[in-house]
């Protein structure tokens, strides 16, 4: 959230004085030293919750008649904010950017500071808060360590943000922000959550055979580092797209980067809602399937053993899917931004070039057939209502096929057989995926010679060992029950 009020405010830098409150907040945001200072974000209310049309908090131009000595400027903005917030985050921050509506009924982004300073009567300056009031802090499921509260705002200072009524416009930057941190942060969760199933495994056995070579449990371990490397290609290329955003393009372009300008823009609006949605959803389905890779030990909750504390990776992690939109939330925006103006167009521009780069016959057909599936069926709907009902598999289509792409391109860049298999398990053989949430007769397993069949072999399992440790499968043989053991040629 500091992170995207530093970007909101740079933009604004240049549209105020050099000595304008917002000059300081900036420096503050950025600093580096003691004196740095963090930014909530305030948008959730009762009645909206991720609707923020219908905010319930007002703002009114009342401009102070004159400047108290004892004030930094930063205090004393031209409006007075009154309302409830309901899920206010970092209740702990120096400021917060928040959205209310001004008489027009329109929203416009405001930023105030927590705290202001006044003079008493006995002519001593003091810090009091400016306008808010706890109501209470919320009882969550984690991230306890970041304070969340029901905050009453009463006749709170604040400055207006960019615009006055195009509040959402304002604010749009800190939203693509805070949701990269979002899916960066469950990215790494899920690293962390494998890394420790890997290690227990390593120092587990069973049935009297080590863990991390039973064949079933090879099969998981490698599904899972499947799973992160189409998520992390998806994530890391996100950020270069908010690279060649934010700064008009880059030194060094990609050839699947877009171009700068509207291109940019575009494909990164889709990226963030894509990946923030898809890539939270499956971290969370990820470090289950970890914690329960350890069975008792993944569900304890030890906070002296952290190196181990899946359970709390877990909690913590929840959040990200309702963090900064639902799935569902986040679904209906791509849906209704794809589909607005010209935008499909030129995002599937920037996707067929990058389509075009891929020269493994199998990865490239196999790919190009699919987006022109998925085009054929957004295009064949009838009605924008039906397609956004089914704006849950429209994303996460769209996310496997781009997963896709970006993996062939990695195996293509790489000339590495891991990465290879890795890509052809995604797009050939349909063994990482998104979950259940895909048009199942547009994402299928491609029935081709180089794809080989989809039971489990020797050769499948040597991939397996090689995909989740990276060393060759042990020339042992290892069952995974008593029953086979010594016999592990017959069932």
């Amino acid at each position: 959230m500091s992170d995207g009020a530093a970007l909101v405010l740079n933009q604004e830098r240049n549209n105020v004085a050099a000595d304008h409150p917002f000059q300081t907040a900036y420096q503050k945001l950025i600093s580096k030293k003691e004196d740095y200072w963090t930014s909530g974000q305030w948008m959730t209310e009762r009645a909206g919750g991720s609707d923020v049309q219908n905010t319930e908090t007002w703002a009114t131009y009342s401009p102070l008649s004159h400047k108290s000595k004892a004030s930094n400027g930063l205090d004393e903005g031209d409006y007075l904010i009154n309302g409830f917030k309901f899920f206010s985050s970092a209740t702990d921050a120096n400021i917060a950017l928040m959205l209310a509506k001004t008489p027009s009924g329109k929203l416009s982004t405001f930023l105030a500071p927590l705290r202001k300073t006044v003079v008493g009567e006995d002519g001593k300056p003091r810090v009091v808060t400016n306008g808010v009031r706890i109501h209470r802090l919320k009882n969550k499921l984690g991230t306890k360590e970041l304070p969340t509260a029901e905050l009453e705002l009463k006749d709170m200072r604040a400055h207006l943000v960019g615009t006055v009524d195009h509040g959402v416009m304002a604010i749009a930057p800190l939203l693509n922000i805070t949701r990269t941190h979002t899916f960066i942060g469950s990215l790494a969760a899920w690293r962390r959550a494998i890394s420790i199933t890997k290690s227990f495994a390593k120092a587990r056995t069973t049935v009297g055979e080590p863990l991390w070579l039973i064949p079933m449990h090879l099969s998981l371990l490698a599904d899972l580092e499947v799973k992160h490397r189409g998520a992390m290609n998806l994530a890391f290329f996100t950020v270069a797209v908010m690279g060649v955003v934010e700064n008009n393009g880059v030194s060094t372009p990609a050839a699947h980067l877009p171009t700068k300008g509207k291109e940019a823009q575009v494909v990164f609006r889709a990226l963030t809602a894509i990946a923030k949605a898809v890539i939270s959803k499956n971290a969370i389905a990820g470090i289950q399937e970890c914690q329960e890779g350890m069975g008792g030990v993944g569900y304890m909750d030890e906070p002296d053993e952290p190196e181990f504390n899946i359970a709390r990776l877990l909690r913590n992690t929840s959040v990200n899917s309702i963090w900064e939109g639902t799935t569902n939330v986040l679904a209906s925006e791509l849906v209704r931004f794809l589909v607005k103006r010209d935008n499909l167009t030129i995002f599937s521009a920037w996707f067929e070039r990058t389509l075009a780069l891929i020269t493994t016959p199998e990865f490239a057909s196999a790919l190009k057939q699919t987006w022109f599936d998925f085009l054929s069926r957004i295009k064949a709907t009838s009605e924008p209502r039906f397609i956004l009902a089914d704006a849950r598999r429209v994303m996460f289509t769209l996310a496997w096929i781009l997963s896709g792409a970006l993996l062939a391109l990695d195996a293509e860049r790489d000339g590495d057989g891991v990465v290879t298999e890795i890509a052809r398990r995604w797009i050939l053989s349909g063994e990482g995926g998104v979950g259940d949430m895909v048009w199942r007769d547009i994402i299928r397993v491609q029935h081709t010679a180089s794809a080989g069949p989809s039971s489990i072999t020797n050769e499948h399992l040597r991939w397996d060992c090689r995909i989740a440790w990276g060393v060759e499968l042990p020339a042992k043989q290892v069952s995974g029950h008593r029953s086979f053991q010594g016999n592990s040629s017959k069932l």
